[in-house]
């Protein structure tokens, strides 16, 4: 598992290294503006997820261990072409900040990413952890290369560039799945409509438990950007939407770990297990998590305005008030990975409704008045609350005493030698492999 989180880890990083590249780009090449535009158009495509995914989504990775490929795959894929298809309609309709002409491309990318998904979790729940990184790599990477060639080389300056990018990555993610999975695709095939009941039941039955959670998170995460659109500019959008991507970046700790704990979780039956584990997770994720946040909130202003451009200068004050909030929320991803691997997604909508009633209550009141400032107040507070929530309900589930949540040094070593093992082990693998091809 330890490798496994490392691999995760690894992979977070270098996509969070990627995704950092392109939002400079972007932002130095378009300004504030079109760095608002892109946030809000790839917002409104997560928008639309969240409900293909009610099928396609955590749920695949639960059900990937208990049912057949073939019977996951075909009503998961048919569910989120009708839901991109129904929803492309919903943003033509409303249209929250996105222009007419990006309407199509936001649909068919919204199934192309929904398809992607589908094969990045029925590898998550086989536990393919690597297999699973390796292919989530590949859309930042693809996304990279397209911005710096059409906005660098050839001097574009429009946000065309970003929508190519995300058509190669979504798509050529979809087909690297495709042949990890090749042994089940070789054998899909479709089965008479009894045979799905089963396998839509649970699609169903866990999907909506799961992603009613992700709906209400997405707002409690989101909602500030179109608030901000409303009652500001698209500019404000683009700086705010800076300084929560680099904040949110030190979830990548709590991600990678999260990722492994869930398919572990999942595939195990020992609740007692379970709750040690995520108990020992979570410890060292939040050591590490406050270094790194410790870091981020020391840079000054300038770093932004060399960075990004002289319009963001705003964002280290906005990233020192969301280091809070966005510390303890590194808790709440541990523990709702326990309770979705337990199949209690219920928990997780509890907490972001509690989250989401704070940024209602805080957003609507606070942004008119103190603009990104209100938004990034609204939103740590946001986040703490998620956290606050769950972690009570797994003390009192648990009955863990108070002193078990402290890391002790004994703890902290064992994690360091672990570690040293670990490491040790691949240096020596890695040469014996070289010292095998030499001869």
């Amino acid at each position: 598992m330890f490798n496994k989180i490392i691999n995760t880890f690894g992979t977070k990083i270098a996509a969070a290294i990627l995704n950092f590249a392109i939002a400079v780009v972007i932002s130095q090449m378009l300004g504030d503006v079109g760095k608002g535009v892109q946030s809000l158009m790839l917002t409104t495509i997560s928008f639309i997820l969240i409900f293909a995914e009610i099928v396609c989504g955590e749920s695949v990775v639960f059900l990937a261990s208990r049912h057949p490929f073939s019977k996951i795959f075909v009503p998961s894929v048919l569910w989120a072409l009708l839901i991109s298809v129904v929803m492309g309609f919903g943003v033509a309709l409303f249209s929250p900040g996105v222009s007419p002409d990006m309407i199509a491309h936001i649909a068919v990318l919204s199934f192309i990413a929904s398809a992607s998904a589908i094969n990045f979790r029925f590898l998550i729940g086989k536990e393919e952890i690597k297999k699973a990184n390796y292919n989530t790599l590949l859309q930042p990477v693809l996304i990279a290369l397209t911005v710096i060639i059409y906005y660098v080389v050839l001097k574009k300056s429009d946000i065309y560039g970003y929508v190519i990018g995300l058509y190669l990555a979504y798509g050529c993610s979809f087909l690297l799945g495709v042949w990890m999975l090749r042994d089940e695709y070789k054998a899909l095939r479709l089965f008479a409509l009894k045979e799905y009941k089963a396998v839509l039941a649970d699609l169903f039955k866990y999907g909506f438990l799961n992603q009613t959670g992700h709906f209400v998170q997405f707002f409690n995460l989101r909602l500030n950007y179109y608030l901000l659109y409303a009652y500001m500019d698209e500019g404000r959008v683009g700086v705010y939407s800076n300084a929560v991507s680099l904040a949110e970046a030190i979830w990548i700790i709590s991600n990678s770990i999260a990722l492994v704990q869930y398919a572990r979780i999942s595939n195990v039956d020992d609740r007692a297990y379970s709750q040690r584990l995520t108990l020992q997770l979570g410890k060292i994720c939040l050591l590490v998590s406050s270094c790194a946040v410790l870091a981020l909130a020391l840079l000054p202003s300038a770093f932004y305005c060399f960075v990004f451009g002289p319009e963001f200068g705003e964002m280290s004050g906005l990233i020192r008030i969301l280091a809070p909030g966005v510390l303890l929320y590194c808790i709440f991803l541990i523990l709702g990975h326990y309770y979705s691997g337990t199949g209690r997604y219920q928990m997780n909508t509890f907490a972001a409704l509690c989250g989401l009633l704070m940024t209602c209550v805080l957003g609507f009141t606070l942004i008119p008045r103190f603009d990104i400032r209100g938004a990034a107040l609204t939103a740590s507070v946001a986040y703490s609350v998620n956290a606050l929530f769950l972690l009570f309900m797994f003390v009192r589930e648990s009955r863990f005493r108070c002193r078990d949540f402290l890391l002790t040094r004994q703890e902290l070593k064992d994690y360091l030698t672990e570690a040293k093992r670990r490491l040790g082990a691949e240096k020596k693998k890695d040469y014996e492999l070289r010292q095998d091809a030499e001869k």
